[in-house]
């Protein structure tokens, strides 16, 4: 097996343990995203400006579907009389495979990818979000990042977990909550919230509990929601983003196995990833 080159990116923010590189075969992971907003040089995207970025993505033959949609953006400016709210709607568009599994969001000050098909970041996430920015910074002319973040929804489901109780020998103690206390035998479910400063710039929010699912008999998941990002404002640069998107998954990766017990991660099935780049 060819070995992983390690550089400062490959480190987990926040003075978090580092985890081998790997993807997890039996993972529930429902839902990825990485976003990279911008600071505008124009108030929208014209439609040729988009399908400029479309037909870089592959046009039609790779992303059949191509949609108009709506953001609301609110503001919020607070002065010594008050505060005043705007309201400001940005006209974006979206590009799809045909049965959505992969989708990109493309607005004047924001880019996104998302998946339902994850493998591993670098195919799944990180080739794909370089395009489409490389390509919609060209079409736009945006020079400035203001965030780049990453989102990674996984939903642990267990034949087994009959009770919410389940959890609590698969999950970190911190996070399986009051399943651990003298209220253990009367939750049906939890929620928990959690907001992590990461560094000057970077933060993570982590959503976690349990859930009881739709089906005849009693049945419990625990929802790991996490949620990485730097909102450093830095010029645009191809490289830097991608080794800042790179490094927010590893945090990730850090965070979920802070969350997720030792004897479960392992039940996942984790595989080495041998070109993670």
């Amino acid at each position: 097996m060819t070995a992983v080159a390690i550089d400062e990116f490959d480190v987990p923010l926040g003075g978090l343990d580092p985890v081998s590189h790997v993807k997890f075969e039996r993972t529930h992971l429902e839902g990825a995203a990485a976003e990279v907003r911008l600071l505008p040089v124009k108030p929208e995207l014209s439609e040729a400006d988009v399908v400029r970025v479309w037909e870089g993505l592959g046009g039609g033959v790779v992303l059949p579907i191509f949609e108009r949609q709506t953001m609301n953006l609110l503001s919020l400016t607070v002065t010594p009389n008050g505060h005043q709210q705007t309201q400001e709607n940005q006209v974006g568009w979206v590009l799809a495979t045909a049965d959505r599994s992969l989708s990109i969001t493309v607005y004047a000050s924001l880019v996104a990818v998302q998946t339902t098909l994850y493998d591993h970041y670098r195919v799944s996430l990180g080739d794909r979000l370089r395009q489409v920015l490389a390509l919609s910074v060209e079409a736009t002319g945006a020079s400035v990042v203001n965030r780049v973040g990453l989102r990674f929804i996984n939903r642990l489901q267990d034949p087994g977990a009959g009770s919410p109780q389940f959890w609590t020998q698969h999950i970190q103690p911190a996070f399986a909550g009051p399943m651990t206390e003298s209220l253990a035998p009367l939750v049906e479910a939890s929620h928990q919230q959690t907001q992590l400063r990461l560094g000057d710039t970077a933060a993570a929010r982590i959503i976690s509990g349990v859930l009881r699912e739709e089906s005849p008999s009693p049945r419990y998941s625990f929802l790991v929601d996490l949620d990485v990002f730097d909102e450093g404002a830095r010029p645009y640069d191809a490289d830097v983003c991608a080794n800042v998107a790179r490094q927010l998954n590893r945090t990730a990766l850090s965070l979920f196995a802070h969350v997720v017990a030792p004897s479960h991660l392992a039940e996942l099935g984790p595989v080495a990833v041998e070109d993670p780049s």
